[in-house]
C-alpha cells in the first residue's frame, strides 16, 4: 500500500480517555496538526486551548456521544477499562462502549475512527515467535479477549458501513522500559503518537489493523503493517537496558504475556459466581 499523507491542518478530531495516560499524550501530539480537537473524558481534561473543547459525553450515553461528534473528521478512542478486570465489567466498558461510540461515529458523519486496541491480544504465543497482524489473535486474558472484540467491531463498521477504521494494538506504554518484558514490546511516548498520527494521515483506509511499538531490537512483532500506514518508529528498548533495575537481557521462553498470561492473573479479578 502507497503511504499517501493527506493535509489535516483544517480538520477536527475528537480523543476518547483524553485525560489518560495515552490521551494526554496524544493531545499534545495531535493539536499542532488540526484545527480543533474534543476532548472527551469522565474526567474533565485540564488547562484547555483556545482550539480545544471538552463536551460532555460518556460511552453509556450514545446521545451524548453524537453530540459530540458532530462536526468531527477523526476519532482516537481510547476510553475503557485498561487493564485486567471483571468480565462484565470489561464487557460494559470496552465491548459496548466501543459500539457505541463506533454507532455515534457513523451517525455523526465521521470519517474515520482510531480503536486502540492492545499487543495482548497475541499474549498467548510464545516468546520469540515472530507475529505479525495477519496471524490469529490468541489473548492472554478477559482484558484482551474484550479488545479482539473491538477490533472486529471496527472491521463491521468499516466493511458494512464505510468509517475508515485502525485498530492499534498498543505494546508496553511506558517513558521508559522498566523490566525485562519491555526490551521486547515498549513503545515509547513519542513513537506512540508516531503511531496515531501515521495512522490518521494516511490514505486510503478502508480498515487496518497495526503494532503501535517502538522499533525494539529484541522485538517479537513484525512492524511493516504500521510502515506501510507511514507509521516509522524511532526509538529501541535496548537502548535503555542498563536503566532497567538488574540490567536484564530479554526474556527468552513463555508466552509474551508473561506473568499476565498465568490463571491466576485472571481468575483472581472475576467476581464470584
Amino acid at each position: 500500500m502507497d503511504a499517501t499523507i493527506r493535509n489535516t491542518g483544517d480538520e477536527v478530531w475528537a480523543i476518547t480517555g483524553a485525560s489518560g495516560r495515552i490521551g494526554t499524550v496524544l493531545r499534545q501530539a495531535m493539536l499542532p496538526e488540526v484545527a480543533h480537537l474534543v476532548l472527551i473524558d469522565v474526567v474533565p481534561p485540564q488547562q484547555l486551548d483556545a482550539r480545544e473543547r471538552a463536551p460532555h459525553a460518556e460511552l453509556g450515553d450514545p446521545a451524548s456521544l453524537r453530540a459530540a461528534l458532530q462536526g468531527v473528521d477523526g476519532v482516537v478512542h481510547l476510553a475503557a477499562v485498561p487493564d485486567e478486570a471483571d468480565f462484565h465489567d470489561l464487557v460494559e466498558a470496552n465491548v459496548i462502549g466501543t459500539y457505541h461510540l463506533l454507532e455515534a461515529a457513523r451517525q455523526a458523519g465521521v470519517r474515520r475512527v482510531l480503536l486502540a486496541s492492545t499487543g495482548r491480544v497475541i499474549g498467548m504465543y510464545d516468546v520469540g515467535e515472530r507475529v505479525d497482524v495477519t496471524k490469529p489473535t490468541r489473548p492472554d486474558g478477559l482484558y484482551a479477549v474484550t479488545k479482539t472484540t473491538v477490533e472486529q467491531l471496527g472491521r463491521l463498521y468499516a466493511e458494512k458501513f464505510g468509517l475508515e477504521v485502525v485498530a492499534l494494538r498498543i505494546g508496553a506504554f511506558k517513558a521508559r522500559p522498566a523490566e525485562a518484558r519491555d526490551l521486547s514490546i515498549w513503545v515509547s511516548h513519542a513513537d506512540a503518537a508516531r503511531a496515531f498520527l501515521a495512522a490518521m494521515r494516511h490514505e486510503p483506509i478502508t480498515f487496518e489493523t497495526m503494532f503501535a511499538y517502538s522499533d525494539n531490537r529484541d522485538g517479537s512483532v513484525d512492524l511493516e503493517a504500521g510502515r506501510r500506514l507511514g507509521f516509522e518508529p524511532l526509538d529501541d528498548a535496548a537502548v535503555h537496558r542498563e536503566e532497567i533495575p538488574g540490567r536484564p537481557g530479554p526474556v527468552t521462553s513463555g508466552p509474551m504475556g508473561g506473568d499476565l498470561a498465568s490463571p491466576e492473573f485472571t481468575l483472581s479479578k472475576q467476581r464470584p459466581f
